[in-house]
């Protein structure tokens, strides 16, 4: 689940996924911004007009899930850097060395 924290009145939520400062904001859509850190990972996005219905979709959401709607709706790079929690990266190899 995620921890979000929504306001009914104003129709606006707020969804953290992590922890970290934030450093940069870009639009996801008319209605939503994503907040990044310096590695440019999501770490929490801002929602306006949101409903009941998309509040406790995001309420009851895991990260992977919402990272998946975020790739598919806004595009690869507004899901910030990191990968999706079910794939796995290959360590980086070091260039071999000329002796």
């Amino acid at each position: 689940m995620l921890d979000l924290r929504y306001d009914p009145v104003s129709r606006s939520g707020y969804v953290r996924l992590r922890q970290g400062r934030v450093a940069k904001t870009r639009e996801l859509s008319p209605t939503a911004s994503g907040e990044y850190d310096t590695r440019d990972r999501l770490v929490a996005i801002q929602i306006t007009e949101l409903d009941e219905t998309a509040a406790e979709f995001l309420r009851t959401s895991d990260e992977e899930t919402l990272l998946r709607v975020i790739r598919e709706q806004a595009g690869r790079r507004k899901a910030g850097s990191q990968p999706p929690p079910s794939v796995t990266r290959e360590p980086r190899r070091e260039p071999r060395r000329k002796r």
